[in-house]
Order: structure tokens, then sequence, then C-alpha cells
């Protein structure tokens, strides 16, 4: 197992966006009509009502984005738009720090509950979203391209 060095969480650079963009092909939407394609984060990158997040990792004096998550800020609840840690570099609590860095950043902006939808079949992001505190409120049948079955699941947010 690779040991990781530093793992610094800042926003990403509109440069990174085909990086981004790849790594949700990749490891989110496989097997999907490819939505989140470089034009897509460059304006998610731009826009002041959302965050992307990237982890960046330093291993053996290099550094690399190793996950990033998107986030867009509503007046009373956010949406987690997507969320991915590189395969080899899954279970090392990456996804959790980037999760808690979006978590308070709903917090200052006044969310009261963040939305997520996650692939049905998709077991271990499902248990992941529910060791954070997510509930499924519901399935939603054919969400994904008409055809794949999804969760949406929610975190309530207690301020104050």
């Amino acid at each position: 197992m690779t040991t990781i060095g530093t793992c610094t969480l800042r926003p990403a650079r509109i440069q990174e966006a085909g990086l981004l963009a790849r790594m949700s092909r990749d490891y989110i939407e496989q097997g999907l009509k490819w939505r989140w394609q470089p034009e897509a984060l460059r304006k998610k990158i731009a826009e002041p009502e959302s965050v992307v997040l990237v982890a960046e990792l330093e291993v053996n004096g290099t550094r690399f984005v190793g996950g990033f998550g998107v986030m867009d800020f509503g007046l009373d609840k956010a949406a987690l738009l997507l969320l991915a840690v590189h395969p080899n570099l899954r279970r090392r609590r990456i996804g959790g720090r980037m999760l808690r860095w979006l978590h308070k950043s709903a917090r200052v902006a006044g969310c009261q509950h963040i939305e997520l939808q996650v692939r049905a079949d998709n077991h271990g992001a499902r248990r992941f979203y529910r060791g954070q505190g997510y509930l499924e409120d519901a399935l939603i049948p054919a969400y994904y391209d008409g055809r794949e079955a999804a969760y949406q699941m929610t975190l309530r947010m207690f301020n104050g």
C-alpha cells in the first residue's frame, strides 16, 4: 500500500477541468453517457454558487490530484453533484475529508440539508454516505440515462 505524504484540500483550478472530467468519466460515470465533460467542469469551477474541491496528494515527492468533489449551494440546501477518489486511494479517508470540508462550506452558506443521488447498485458508495450521516430518502427508477436507478440521499444539517 502506497504511503501518502500529505493531502491538501483546495479549490480546483480551471486548467484541472480536463483531468477532473476524465476522473468523473472513469470513476463515477462508467457505463453511462459522459455528462461531466471538461467544459461543464470549467463552468462549475467559475460559478460563485458552486465549489469544486480537489484533494492534492503527495507521494514520494510527486504531487497529483487524487480526488475531487463538486457541490452547488442554494438558499437552504446544497447538492453534492460529484465525489470521486482514485480507486487505488480509496479507504484512506480522503473521501471523508473532502466531504467534511464540503459539509462545513454548506453550513457557512446557511444550508439546512445536503442532497445527492447515488446509483442504487453502488453499495460501497451508499454505505460510505450512510456512514457520514446521510439517509436514503427515495429510490428513483431509471434516473441515470433513463435506465439505472438511483437513491436520493439527504443529510440534515444542524446549525447552531
